[in-house]
């Protein structure tokens, strides 16, 4: 898969950019109406479902509301001080990697033991390189995220070059190694902020968080890079679109 068929973004995203810079001229001042999703479909040369998919990515961004028999009405004219990632596929991490800094904190190597080894799905005593961190957007903002990457002994050498590249870890990998994800696995869940995470992003124990756990795997199932990123549920949105496939239909005997 090549680097510029990943950069591209998805019709729905043009769609919605194209709608924000609107909405940030004042083309569609705050408490008026967008256009219907059929003059949406008019204008952009899209179908009616890119069309609903641009205005989701707009109400996550907090820029507009929608009622039903009413339509969508701009509620700000600037996007929520939050990051809305949208992601549909692992493309979509290449578009997180460009729009935030990572300022490394630690880089240690780790024999996996007890919680940690659990984690990681490793045997107990195996090496990794644990890379610790900030994310954030500019750096006059807070940190939308605080990231702890492990990484497997074998591509080790891709962790002195990870706060300058600008590009996600598994990209490294691949570019120096040849070697891709087959599949990666995520897991999200609700926490609170302890005190030292809370002081690392800015914010106050206690707070709500989300944490974001990524298992990058071989073709042959082997795991060999984990990301963990925690943060404040008030700086992040991650939005994504399931889609239900077709049943198939049943066979006629012949």
């Amino acid at each position: 898969m090549s680097r510029g068929a990943l950069s591209e973004k998805p019709r729905y995203a043009q769609v919605a950019q194209a709608l924000i810079e609107d909405i940030e001229a004042g083309r569609y001042p705050v408490g008026g109406l967008l256009p219907t999703e059929q003059k949406l479909c008019t204008q952009f040369d899209i179908s009616r479902h890119t069309a609903r998919e641009a205005i989701r990515r707009l109400q996550a961004l907090g820029l507009v509301t929608r009622k039903p028999g009413v339509g969508t009405r701009v509620r700000a004219d600037q996007v929520e001080q939050r990051y809305v990632q949208v992601g549909d596929s692992v493309s979509s991490l290449y578009e997180y990697a460009r729009d935030v800094t990572f300022s490394l904190g630690k880089r240690e190597d780790i024999a996996a033991e007890g919680e940690i080894a659990a984690l990681l799905g490793s045997a107990s005593g195996q090496v990794w390189t644990r890379v610790q961190g900030l994310r954030a957007r500019q750096a006059a903002e807070p940190p939308i995220a605080m990231t702890d990457i492990y990484i497997a002994r074998s591509f080790r050498g891709i962790s002195e070059g990870i706060e300058a590249a600008h590009l996600p870890v598994w990209s490294l990998i691949e570019r120096r190694y040849g070697v891709s994800p087959a599949e990666v696995r995520q897991q999200i869940g609700a926490v609170v902020l302890d005190d030292t995470q809370a002081e690392l992003l800015h914010a106050s124990p206690g707070d709500p968080a989300l944490r974001i756990t990524r298992h990058y795997a071989t073709g042959a199932g082997e795991t060999y890079l984990v990301a963990v990123n925690l943060y404040p549920a008030d700086r992040f949105t991650y939005a994504n679109t399931l889609r239900l496939e077709a049943p198939a239909s049943p066979r006629r005997s012949e």
